[in-house]
């Protein structure tokens, strides 16, 4: 009885403490495109969670001493204190992920809190990258995506001329956008890949590599996109560049992104040769 009146404590103090928290990131995941994929990821979490409910009731500990929950606990309050008063929405809301672990090996032990790693980790990865992170990479992938998509040009022997993120051709001249760095795109496809790993994968190697293989291919498939933007342009004017063509396009190249790392992952080597996987999974992280 005691024991069911702490959580009933514990749930009630979350949901006073984060509640308007929660709310403005309900309204991020679901009216900002570079936040969607939060959702599937919250999904997710709560999928995994109430599948392994049976192993976490099984391993909770309640009379386990627990002074790490405990730390944790603190470690995230006073994350979200800084959150709050900093004026730091990412801070507050990752602290959010941090209290719950917290609470969970406080009231239930160190076992039962490593049945639910996998949902907390889904959870924290949902929340939307802060904006100096945005900011600091956007620039950066818009530069990459206009060289990718230059290479892809030349190769289809179009005439251009690159300055910058400013594409040139003989008839329009194209800007990669901020929208169209390809970030939104990482991001929701480094998702996608975290659920395939979750789903199929037993090897820790082959996890890592398909998941920093969703760079390169972001990369690449979105510089392939503004190629084909451009090559559509040249071929029917450059009104075609937004609107319906674009959201074709992004539909197109996201999918085709998805169907590599199925075959990616479907035919890479097998979780023997977790040697020849390193090498794999280090070229990926220097692209």
């Amino acid at each position: 009885m005691a024991e069911a009146a702490l959580v009933a404590a514990a749930a009630t103090a979350l949901v006073t403490l984060y509640a308007r928290e929660m709310i403005g990131l309900a309204r991020e995941w679901s009216s900002s495109p570079d936040a969607s994929y939060g959702i599937l990821l919250v999904l997710v979490a709560v999928a995994i969670a109430w599948q392994r409910r049976g192993a976490f009731a099984k391993a909770a500990e309640p009379r386990a001493s627990s002074h790490g929950g405990l730390v944790a606990l603190l470690i995230g309050l006073c994350v979200y204190l800084v959150g709050l008063f900093g004026a730091d929405v990412f801070l507050t809301r990752i602290s959010f992920v941090v209290v719950i672990a917290g609470t969970l090996w406080f009231l239930a032990g160190r076992r039962a809190v490593r049945t639910m790693a996998a949902p907390l980790v889904f959870l924290l990865v949902a929340m939307p990258l802060p904006s100096l992170v945005v900011n600091t990479i956007t620039l950066p992938m818009q530069l990459v995506a206009s060289r990718v998509a230059e290479s892809a040009l030349t190769l289809a022997a179009v005439p251009v001329f690159r300055d910058g993120n400013v594409l040139m051709l003989p008839s329009t001249t194209l800007e990669v956008a901020e929208a169209c760095s390809g970030l939104r795109s990482l991001v929701s496809l480094g998702a996608i890949a975290a659920v395939l790993v979750w789903a199929g994968e037993r090897s820790p190697w082959r996890g890592a590599a398909l998941l920093l293989l969703t760079v390169p291919v972001a990369i690449a498939m979105n510089g392939l996109r503004i190629a084909a933007t451009a090559i559509a342009c040249e071929t029917w004017g450059p009104n075609i560049a937004s609107g319906g063509w674009h959201t074709f396009t992004g539909w197109i190249t996201f999918v085709v992104s998805i169907l590599v790392l199925r075959v990616a992952q479907a035919f890479g080597p097998a979780s023997g040769g977790e040697a020849a996987l390193k090498g794999c999974a280090t070229q990926a992280a220097m692209v």
